[in-house]
């Protein structure tokens, strides 16, 4: 019973519809007039809703968990009455209770009204369920902002993040009431992200695909458009090499040329050094406004979060045999996370761009840096304080004077030390110093290891002993966080997960894959580089006087 003796709380969510992703599907309906989208995208909301609240119920009434309330639940006026043979508890609490007291694995809510409604939200926006339907919307909004066209408008990774930040803040919730075990939260979380990405699936294509704005439907309809117009119509008016980015794989046929031109190294190295700061460092960054000024409101998010106070977790006098550490100082300071996680990458950055004298390599990694920095800080200080974990060290910030003092009913904690130190002290989960280490020199792990080809196939392995130092360092800066008690090795470990793949969404906006044979610098770069030389054939094709082909084109061939 030590784990099953949280205090039985309401709901601080209560059970709500799928009424928020099906808003945003019909204002995009009121917008593009698309009765396919509207139709596929509630089909697939639905049906990621309700196979998640299915399994989970099945999973459920399976398991039997106990919830962590269950003591009050089975003894609500705390007197415990047990089999003396097998140890088993005899419960006399309320049976409703009882029952849905054995039903905490998988996270997902339970309710026994039938009507429909109900039905439809049971579990939408608690932890498995809240990310079935939110984790649908941020597949469905990626795209149609055309989140990963590659064109380095990393504000739009805010708003992909911003439903799956509400669902695991919801889901974070249920641990907070005391309903879940963070076991519980995880599993259904995981279950309602993996079936929402089935469903979605289903009926678009995948959000970085060029097509990825639209259904599958849609895009047949216009093929058999097409295809019907083409027979009936002996002249085709559509030329055969016309552009048409609305038809599948159109957008690659149209881009061979651009392609054969991107993977031309010689002629890519010899426009290095023709784009400045100074030539083009003001173009390249009105670009850009908007992802600069979201990127202002999320440091001021930032600010916010961490000023405001966390959530005062329930510490019980049977938990305090973890939490007994002694209460040391950081062995990295906190003033010297931004140092390592950004102040570093950054001076690389400048090094490299004094080298190449390439200002969309030099902005785009900056700003890739600077996201994948706050993006990763807000989302770690959101979770901070929703989930409130008492640290390893936190018996001696409540005691100062090692004299314990707990609730005489809920053996709760009445804590006598400095306020400050014990706001400090709920403040365990996830990592700060691993997700934001993780977060700068992850990216700049990515970043090197495409500056110097780490993956160019010729064998050189020494190149990764460069790649993953950077990650050597921010293990080692999360490593001392457990060191000096300040941390569980469970928050080092989510800090450093969450760190890196934020790092790597971010890097991956501005920059193809390392492993790419283009991999060394920004999609800006080669783009720019497809234009100059399109621009450079269409002057030549309107003046067929010219028999010698331009200076760029000769270095190319």
């Amino acid at each position: 019973m030590t784990d099953l003796k949280y205090p039985l709380k309401s709901n601080t969510v209560p059970m709500i519809s799928v009424l928020l992703p099906a808003a945003v599907f019909l204002a995009v309906y009121f917008l593009r007039r698309d009765v396919y989208d509207l139709h596929h995208a509630i089909l697939g909301l639905l049906f990621s809703v309700l196979i998640t609240g299915v399994i989970t119920d099945a999973l459920k009434d399976a398991v039997g968990r106990p919830r962590p309330d269950f003591y009050w639940r089975c003894f609500p006026d705390g007197k415990e009455l047990y089999d003396k043979v097998t140890g088993k508890v005899i419960c006399h609490g309320d049976r409703s209770l009882l029952k849905d007291g054995h039903k905490s694995f998988p996270s997902g809510h339970t309710s026994l009204l039938d009507n429909m409604l109900l039905l439809l939200c049971k579990g939408s926006f608690l932890s498995g369920g809240s990310f079935a339907g939110l984790g649908f919307l941020a597949l469905y909004l990626s795209g149609k902002i055309k989140a990963f066209d590659q064109r380095g408008h990393v504000a739009k990774v805010c708003i992909v993040f911003l439903p799956l930040l509400l669902a695991s803040l919801v889901g974070i919730s249920r641990v907070d009431d005391y309903r879940h075990h963070w076991q519980d939260v995880f599993a259904g979380g995981l279950l309602g992200i993996v079936m929402a990405t089935f469903c979605y699936l289903q009926f678009y294509p995948a959000p970085y695909h060029t097509d990825g704005w639209g259904p599958y439907a849609y895009f047949q309809m216009l093929s058999e458009s097409r295809a019907s117009g083409s027979a009936t119509n002996a002249a085709n008016q559509q030329p055969e090499g016309s552009n048409n980015n609305r038809f599948p794989g159109a957008y690659h046929n149209n881009r061979t040329g651009a392609n054969d031109l991107e993977s031309g190294r010689i002629m890519a190295d010899i426009q290095l050094g023709t784009h400045t700061i100074k030539s083009h460092g003001i173009k390249v960054a009105r670009l850009h406004m908007h992802d600069w000024i979201i990127l202002l409101l999320l440091g001021v998010i930032e600010i916010i979060l961490n000023v405001i106070d966390p959530f005062y977790r329930f510490v019980g006098k049977d938990m305090m045999t973890d939490l007994k550490y002694p209460l040391k100082s950081n062995t990295v300071p906190f003033w010297a996370v931004p140092v390592i996680g950004i102040v570093l990458p950054f001076v690389v950055i400048i090094g490299i761009y004094f080298k190449r004298r390439d200002v969309y390599d030099f902005h785009h990694a900056i700003l890739g840096l600077l996201y994948s920095v706050l993006v990763t800080g807000v989302i770690t200080d959101a979770i901070k304080d929703a989930v409130g974990r008492p640290r390893p060290d936190f018996f001696w910030r409540c005691f100062p004077d090692g004299k314990e003092v707990y609730d005489n009913v809920t053996t709760n904690v009445i804590c006598h030390g400095e306020k400050s130190v014990i706001k400090e002290g709920h403040k365990s989960f996830p990592s700060g110093h691993s997700s934001w280490s993780f977060a700068g020199l992850g990216f700049l792990a990515w970043y090197l290891s495409g500056k110097i080809q780490a993956f160019d196939r010729r064998g050189h392995i020494a190149k990764l002993c460069i790649v993953f130092l950077p990650l050597l360092g921010a293990s080692l800066v999360a490593i001392s966080r457990v060191d000096d008690y300040w941390h569980h090795w469970q928050d080092v470990f989510a800090g450093g997960i969450l760190g890196f793949i934020v790092a790597s969404f971010c890097y991956l906006q501005f920059f193809p894959p390392p492993y790419d044979v283009d991999g060394w610098g920004p999609f800006a770069y080669f783009r720019m580089l497809a234009e100059t030389r399109n621009s450079v054939q269409g002057s030549t094709n309107t003046n067929p006087r010219t028999s010698r082909p331009s200076e760029m084109e000769t270095v190319y061939v």
